[in-house]
């Protein structure tokens, strides 16, 4: 039996706190759900004040949805001796719980919420060309895959021309990738094409593998990410968009010899018509002098 010597213990907190969490598990909508702290079951067996801190601790995809550390809440209980009409102790604990919650201790709050904003990359596309036989007005198509994303899922597309022509043909580019259609991008030199990247929204998951694939380099010798042979690259989105494995940088060489040979054999026939017309004019002025000098007498 509880007395002023062995005190009871208390539980059964009347007090429930309210907790709001706020995800972004996509790109076009966010999802909210609410739930509740019960602290019935929480037992105190000592006297004396308590602080109870409610912070995320892990996450089912920690590496899209990262646990916001740096975010918590505090409960405050007061545990104390119940007091008699004489006030003095009963020997009973009872304990006090402030009806809000306050955050990082800067003032109250009726509930604690909690936000995750999915983390996001996009990846980026360059084509350049070079050699003495290169084009910088021909268009390089590169096939775009990602692999994990389901069917319908759209990802943005900018940076390429909205026309293009391609083997004589004329195509207007999509300024969407979706998932689950033949997915290309059109490049000429020098131009580079983000996908995944909608003003400052980033729209692909972190982790997600993605393929580009040249279809067709014309007779052009290919380079990968500096690699020459290589006509594709597989890769892994990370969290930074600035990283190599968020971009694939495409080279186009194309270069030909000066053929002497020709230009040697044509020579020799141009320098005598040269020689020819020079006499021929030389000739001319001479009739053209005597003619005056007759004329004169």
């Amino acid at each position: 039996m509880a007395d002023a010597s062995n005190p009871a213990s208390v539980s059964g907190l009347s007090s429930v706190i309210r907790l709001n969490v706020e995800g972004s598990p996509d790109i076009d909508g966010v999802v909210s759900a609410r739930t509740e702290l019960d602290m019935s079951n929480v037992e105190f067996s000592a006297l004396g004040d308590y602080k109870f801190v409610i912070r995320e601790t892990d996450s089912a995809d920690p590496l899209n949805y990262p646990v916001a550390e740096d975010h918590e809440y505090y409960v405050y209980v007061s545990v104390r001796n119940k007091l008699d009409s004489n006030g003095r102790p009963t020997g009973e604990y009872v304990a006090a719980m402030p009806a809000q919650v306050r955050d990082h201790d800067m003032g109250d709050k009726v509930e604690a919420n909690f936000k995750s904003q999915a983390q996001r990359s996009y990846i980026t596309i360059k084509n350049e060309v070079s050699g003495n036989l290169a084009n910088t007005e021909d268009y390089f198509l590169y096939r775009v895959d990602i692999m994990g994303a389901e069917d319908g899922d759209e990802f943005t597309i900018s940076g390429q021309d909205e026309t293009v022509i391609y083997n004589g043909e004329t195509i207007d580019t999509r300024v969407k990738m979706i998932i689950g259609l033949d997915n290309y991008v059109y490049l000429k030199h020098g131009q580079e094409v983000t996908i995944g990247k909608n003003g400052d929204l980033y729209e692909l998951p972190i982790g997600i593998k993605y393929s580009v694939v040249e279809v067709d380099a014309n007779g052009y010798v290919q380079y990968v990410d500096g690699e020459a042979g290589d006509t594709s690259a597989e890769k892994t989105v990370e969290n930074d968009a600035q990283v190599s494995s968020n971009r694939v940088d495409f080279l186009n060489h194309k270069e030909g010899s000066i053929l002497t040979g020709i230009v040697m054999n044509v020579w020799p026939y141009a320098l005598a018509l040269g020689l020819v017309g020079g006499l021929v004019s030389t000739r001319g002025i001479i009739k053209k002098k005597q003619c005056r000098a007759k004329c004169s007498r």
